[in-house]
């Protein structure tokens, strides 16, 4: 599984997608800088397409940056370390509730089989920190409930790591403190109180520079949630919540995962379900069993009013079946599986039947990871448009050539390929070079350019897609 989830290659998918070198060239500028790619000195939230990203993965990353040197494959295989540690310690976290290796063991083998989560590692973005994050409140949480101390200590660390949550990207800035607020219906008796005021506490006072950033930077934090609401369609009111809840019972269709996923290619290659059907039908399953069973213990309270609550940033959203915006949701659907998982490996010694249920869920299982396989190997490394694969061959050579690229000041998609491709090139930034609002670059300099014309003369070199790399010929053009 390991093996599996650590396969990195640079054809699958192609290229390097525009988010993934703006949080990779800010990782690196920290790295040795300690500056972002704006040159503001370590920046709580940085800069990025007119949106601000999330510190956690940057600053993480920096710190990959400084043993491997910037490097694409690198940043995709950080973000696999990330979600392969989630993987493993939900599998910890399936031995703990059991009390059964084998359950355990099958829980990590199942998470590591989940398309939904493997696609999440191929990429370099934010998101790969949240099913860590989760998975770690989860493993605090369990084990406070089974010793029995809801101490100030689990509160504290439960509280430290939401509040990471948190910063780690753009939808968890709504989903922190909706599972912060979750923690009631776990630590809400008299003698859990300690451990539900010292995680309110922790997280209250680890969203402090978050307040005074927002207030330093009206704004700022709330761009990309402006740019994707539901409500800038002028929706409000009774029109709003009532589409929230339609959205939100779209988000979390069990049947649309075991069978579709993403629309958009980013993260899905499509032809296959994001979450395999034989594991979905145990989470529905061990969900039956935690409500007629355990609804009173409040671990399983928790982990029922947290999956409820992960899709609710989402809803609140244009896009439907986002799978970076629902990162945590396979978490807890793995989760909610355990206890089916565990009833049906207990039954399997003594029932033809469970032994029976057992062996087709296995093989539904192969079948659809087998689908998946050959799908994503087929359709993934098509995904050249999407993920940039011809900007490479564009800048590289006139980079070799020690030639300056000049890119126009609110261009920033250009902008950050170029530097990007300076950084992996090994040649100093200075030789990308944003010109001012109106400016021009001199005659013959090599100007790049994307989903626009220059707005000076300029003879057209090469072209890929969106982006067009020209050679200046002169003076403005005049009309």
């Amino acid at each position: 599984m390991g093996a599996f989830h650590l396969w990195i290659t640079p054809s699958n998918p192609p290229g390097f997608h525009r988010d993934e070198v703006a949080l990779s060239l800010n990782a690196h500028t920290l790295s040795t800088t300690l500056r972002d790619e704006e040159g503001a000195f370590l920046p709580l939230f940085l800069r990025s397409y007119d949106d601000y990203k999330s510190p956690l993965y940057p600053y993480l990353l920096a710190g990959v940056f400084l043993v491997t040197g910037p490097e694409g494959q690198a940043a995709r295989a950080f973000s696999a370390v990330l979600v392969l540690a989630a993987v493993l310690l939900l599998g910890l976290l399936a031995r703990r509730l059991t009390g059964s290796w084998v359950v355990g063991v099958l829980a990590a083998v199942l998470g590591g089989a989940t398309p939904w989560l493997f696609e999440l590692g191929r990429i370099a973005i934010e998101a790969t920190t949240q099913p860590l994050l989760v998975v770690l409140v989860l493993l605090v949480l369990e084990r406070a409930s089974r010793l029995g101390r809801f101490d100030v200590r689990h509160g504290v660390v439960a509280g430290v790591l939401l509040m990471l949550l948190t910063y780690a990207y753009t939808g968890s800035r709504l989903l922190g403190p909706l599972l912060a607020v979750a923690l009631a219906v776990y630590a809400g008796g008299a003698g859990r109180r300690r451990l539900l005021v010292s995680a309110w506490a922790t997280f209250a006072l680890g969203l402090v520079p978050m307040g005074v950033y927002a207030l330093r930077h009206p704004g700022a934090l709330t761009s990309r949630y402006e740019a994707t609401t539901i409500a800038r369609d002028g929706l409000s009111g009774v029109d709003l919540v009532l589409q929230a809840a339609g959205n939100w019972f779209r988000d979390i269709d069990p049947w649309h995962w075991a069978t579709a996923g993403d629309p958009a290619p980013y993260i899905h290659a499509s032809g296959y379900g994001a979450f395999l059907a034989g594991v979905m039908a145990l989470s529905l399953v061990g969900a039956g069993l935690v409500l007629i069973r355990r609804r009173d213990d409040p671990w399983w309270r928790y982990v029922l009013t947290a999956t409820l609550l992960v899709p609710v940033p989402a809803a609140l959203t244009v896009d439907r079946y986002n799978a970076i915006r629902l990162a945590t949701l396979p978490v807890f659907l793995l989760v909610l599986a355990i206890p089916a998982l565990d009833l049906l490996v207990r039954s399997m010694s003594r029932s033809w039947l469970a032994r029976g249920v057992a062996a087709l869920a296995a093989v539904a299982v192969v079948l659809q990871l087998v689908q998946f396989l050959d799908a994503y190997r087929a359709r993934g490394p098509g995904r050249t448009a999407l993920f940039d694969a011809g900007v490479p061959a564009l800048l590289d050579a006139p980079l070799a050539r020690g030639e300056t690229i000049y890119v126009d000041f609110d261009d920033r998609g250009a902008h950050s390929q170029a530097r990007w491709r300076a950084v992996v090139a090994g040649v100093p930034l200075e030789r990308v070079i944003v010109l001012p609002d109106g400016g021009t670059p001199p005659a013959g300099a090599t100007v790049l350019t994307l989903f626009q014309e220059c707005d000076f003369a300029c003879e057209e070199i090469a072209r890929w897609e969106g982006y067009r790399l020209s050679r200046a010929a002169g003076p403005p053009a005049t009309s």
